[in-house]
C-alpha cells in the first residue's frame, strides 16, 4: 500500500471510524463497509484538502473517487500533479 494509502488508513484509524487493529484492502468499500458516512466523507474531503493542499473539483466528487483507498489515492494523485 502507497504512501497516500497508509496517510488515509491512519486518519481513519486515529479518528475512530475503525478500529487500531483493524485493516483495509486497497479496493473496499468505505461506505458499504459502514466506515463512513456522508458526515465522515465531508471530514475526510477537508483532511485532503488541508493535508495536500488541493481544492477537489465539483465534478470529482463522485463515489469512485471516495469510496475506496484506491479511489482516494488516485483523485490525490491526479490533483497534485
Amino acid at each position: 500500500m502507497g504512501q497516500i494509502m497508509n496517510d488515509i488508513l491512519d486518519y481513519l484509524k486515529d479518528n475512530s471510524f475503525i478500529d487500531r487493529e483493524s485493516s483495509l484492502n486497497s479496493s473496499d468499500s468505505l461506505t458499504q463497509n459502514g466506515i463512513m458516512d456522508s458526515i465522515g466523507l465531508l471530514e475526510l474531503m477537508d483532511h485532503i484538502c488541508e493535508k495536500y493542499s488541493i481544492e477537489i473539483p465539483e465534478d470529482m466528487l463522485t463515489p469512485e473517487n471516495f469510496d475506496s483507498l484506491q479511489g482516494i489515492n488516485d483523485l490525490i494523485v491526479k490533483l497534485t500533479k
